[in-house]
């Protein structure tokens, strides 16, 4: 009987990948439990040795496919690079008795909401405040007590998706009046009724990344820089990172981090807490139970360290207890492109010239050719992306920055 690890779905940005490249390189057979395996290219299904089709969505079917594969096999872990199935994966990974984030946990830094109730509880000086409106009426009155402007948000979503700053009572009610109608997310998994207000708050924002190993502390696996754009258009969208951000921000926001994943029992695992630093202000924005995605966890932690962040995520679901550590200490960053005005993509005109440039490592496209693009309301609107190294974050994030400025995309406008 060989020894298995069970992905419940995978991320398709990076890590799913290179999460199975390590675990075949381990000799573990790989099982992939997915609804729709069309979904995935030979980046993910060459590696997989078994894929099993069930309803992902569903905790309960999800864990009694994991058990029938522990039947056949020596299953050593279950796990996920995906961000919607954090939960599932990890009530199956406790029902076999294997090593995981407990499933309360996991729901609660997966819903917005229920993050927000534990932060009040036991993290409050790291809180907004923040209002559940469930109708129309909920909303103004929960505008009401927080002013404006505010942010508003779904409570089960991802890539930064419905997350708009609003400024007044008319943009308020036309968020509403579409909002409410959501029954779904991106994953189509229900999601519960009810949108999130909390107050808006100013600063610059930065994500802690950490990683928790079988009854081990909780480690920092280091701090990276975001730059926001779009919120004149009132959007949050993240246009690219930098690792390892350095600076007095730092701390504040590890502190901060440590509490909030304490107040969440968030005790194994990667985690991405993101945070916003203003003054002596530090506010706990959210809270994602796995690695961070945006090449962060998958590429730049690497390539800033020479310690794989996938691997360290592997290990804990294996139950492996190491202590995280730099072999080597550089930066690395990553800035996404957008289309400033709709229409279809045809390519990036200048690769060759852009990885000439110093310390550009990849040019890549995210969208298709002849995919419809638009100017971003969020993460899920990448159009291209450029990656660097450098002896300092701030040295990759400038040549980063310069090679955006060069970079010509091909699109036809419409």
């Amino acid at each position: 009987m060989g020894r298995a690890i069970i992905f419940v779905e995978a991320s398709t940005t990076g890590a799913g990948a290179c999460a199975n490249q390590l675990a075949r390189a381990d000799g573990l057979h790989i099982v992939l439990l997915t609804r729709e395996p069309g979904r995935y290219g030979p980046e993910i299904l060459s590696f997989v040795d078994k894929i099993l089709v069930c309803d992902t969505n569903n905790p309960i079917e999800v864990s009694n496919t994991a058990r029938q594969q522990s039947q056949s096999f020596d299953v050593a872990a279950v796990t996920t690079t995906a961000d919607m199935y954090v939960p599932q994966a990890a009530l199956a990974a406790r029902l076999l008795n294997l090593p995981g984030l407990s499933y309360e946990a996991a729901l609660s830094a997966r819903n917005k909401h229920r993050m927000r109730i534990a932060l009040a509880e036991h993290a409050a000086e790291y809180n907004v405040p923040f209002f559940l409106a469930q109708s129309r009426d909920d909303a103004i009155c929960g505008a009401a007590q927080l002013g404006f402007p505010l942010v508003i948000k779904p409570q089960e979503e991802n890539d930064g998706y419905g997350v708009r700053r609003i400024n007044n009572q008319r943009e308020l009610e036309e968020y509403i009046e579409i909002a409410l109608a959501w029954s779904r997310n991106a994953a189509d998994q229900l999601m519960p009724r009810g949108v999130l207000l909390e107050a808006y708050c100013s600063g610059t924002e930065f994500s802690v990344e950490t990683i928790q190993y079988p009854g081990g502390r909780c480690q920092i696996i280091g701090v990276a820089s975001k730059e926001m754009v779009g919120i004149d258009r009132n959007h949050f969208i993240e246009a690219g990172h930098s690792f390892p951000y350095l600076g007095a921000e730092a701390m504040a926001a590890i502190a901060a981090t440590r509490r909030a994943l304490a107040a969440l029992n968030i005790d194994h695992g990667a985690a991405h807490t993101e945070c916003r630093v203003s003054g002596n202000e530090t506010r706990v924005i959210e809270i994602n139970p796995r690695l961070a995605g945006g090449k962060i966890g998958s590429h730049l932690i690497e390539m800033a360290t020479g310690r794989s962040a996938v691997r360290a995520v592997l290990d804990a679901a294996l139950g492996k207890n190491p202590n995280w550590a730099p072999m080597r200490n550089s930066g690395a960053a990553i800035h996404f492109l957008f289309a400033d005005v709709p229409g279809i993509f045809r390519g990036i005109e200048n690769v060759g010239e852009l990885l000439r440039m110093p310390g550009i490592t990849t040019v890549s496209p995210i969208a298709k050719p002849g995919e419809y693009v638009h100017p971003p309301s969020s993460n899920r609107d990448y159009v291209a992306e450029i990656l660097s190294i450098g002896r300092t974050a701030t040295e990759a994030h400038d040549r980063v920055i310069a090679a955006f400025q060069r970079t010509r995309l091909h699109i036809d406008s419409i």
